[in-house]
């Protein structure tokens, strides 16, 4: 639903719930105008937050997909040599 329509609707709301008296169509409209720019600039701010996160999620996926492809990589015999009790 666009902006536009979302506040004729609410300012509409109000005028019924004002009792339909008519002569406040504008002070209907700022009002819905204000609730309705509220939530849609709540919504914005919110999305960064989860892109941010889903970002975060990702590269720590990379990361640890990359550890694993190094850590099979190397031959076997070939990594750090293991200590023995005998000289």
């Amino acid at each position: 639903m666009d902006k536009r329509h979302e506040i004729e609707k609410l300012a509409y709301e109000f005028f019924q719930r004002d009792g339909c008296i008519h002569g406040r169509e504008l002070e209907h409209w700022i009002e819905a105008e204000r609730i309705v720019y509220a939530r849609h600039t709540a919504l914005v701010s919110e999305k960064p937050v989860k892109v941010k996160k889903a970002v975060a999620a990702k590269a720590v996926t990379v990361k640890v997909a990359e550890k694993k492809s190094k850590t099979a990589k190397r031959a076997p015999g070939k990594g750090k040599a293991k200590k023995s009790g005998t000289p």
